[in-house]
């Protein structure tokens, strides 16, 4: 425990050391390995966020918060598009094996990190965002060791991805979205939604040029799970567009949209953006009648 509290700053340390150790000796009694290792994940992220001025008491903790639950949806979405390729890469009959085994366990990491995702917007943010970790930790190995990409190349080539996890993580514990999906008998009902979606969308036909609709439809799918609380904290018009910036990242990775499609994209977030704005002076000013 004392290694945990050295990593806050010290004057943090010195005035709320003692309750963080009582805290987490009180969780952690009588629990298992399992319990001990989150508490002290839960532990490091906090003392983290206090590193960098993220705590929620903050403005840019606020804002972290607000822009999280678009971050974990990109991530989902990024992911069902790339199972998508890895399956019949994986199935092609012309693939040695040695390259076909790869492409399947990144199906399987990738869809680690769609589950993840599901996980983290139906309201168990914690256990989510660290299965999101763990499929794009498995990636990243099978990458490096079994694909043989390099480190430095598969840094370099997921750093979109790892920006976009990063910023979900650092969301301040108690800004959370609020749980929409509170007993197992729901939860399990979301994972099996998500994993018939995802079969839909990476082993069905598409019509030509709804390609993006791997992307599209998850996104929302997951924002739509996230519920309406997600959307109240964007009342700003760089908090849209701050919001769009995980989903342009992730999906200019694979390039989903054809390219005349993205000044009609960028008009409709710029038209979000103007509206939020808009609607958020009248709210400020109320027109009163005579």
């Amino acid at each position: 425990m004392r290694a945990l509290l050295k990593l806050y700053p010290a004057a943090f340390r010195r005035e709320f050391g003692d309750e963080i150790a009582e805290a987490y000796r009180e969780a952690t009694h009588g629990a298992g390995r399992a319990a001990r290792v989150r508490e002290a994940l839960d532990i490091s992220g906090h003392a983290l966020r206090m590193r960098l001025g993220l705590g929620s008491a903050r403005r840019p903790g606020r804002l972290l918060a607000a822009l999280a639950p678009f971050a974990v949806a990109a991530v989902g979405a990024n992911a069902l598009w790339w199972i998508k390729v890895m399956v019949p890469a994986a199935e092609a009959p012309t693939l040695p094996p040695v390259v076909a085994v790869p492409y399947m366990l990144l199906t399987v990491t990738h869809f680690v990190m769609v589950l993840g995702a599901a996980i983290a917007l139906s309201g168990r943010w914690a256990p989510g965002t660290w299965t999101i970790v763990a499929g794009f930790a498995a990636t990243v190995a099978v990458d490096v060791f079994r694909l043989g990409g390099g480190v430095a190349f598969t840094f370099f080539f997921r750093i979109p991805l790892f920006l976009v996890i990063l910023l979900a993580l650092l969301c301040p514990a108690d800004l959370r979205p609020e749980p929409r999906v509170r007993t197992a008998t729901g939860l399990g009902a979301v994972l099996l939604w998500t994993t018939l979606l995802t079969g839909v969308l990476t082993l069905g036909p598409l019509p030509d040029g709804a390609g993006w609709l791997r992307f599209a439809l998850p996104a929302a799918a997951g924002l739509a799970l996230a519920g309406r609380q997600v959307f109240t904290r964007i009342d700003t018009a760089p908090a849209v567009l701050l919001a769009a910036l995980p989903f342009v990242l992730l999906d200019m990775t694979h390039a989903s949209y054809a390219i005349f499609t993205w000044p009609l994209l960028l008009g409709l977030l710029l038209a979000t953006a103007a509206a939020v704005s808009i609607r958020r002076r009248r709210g400020r000013h109320p027109v009163t009648k005579a």
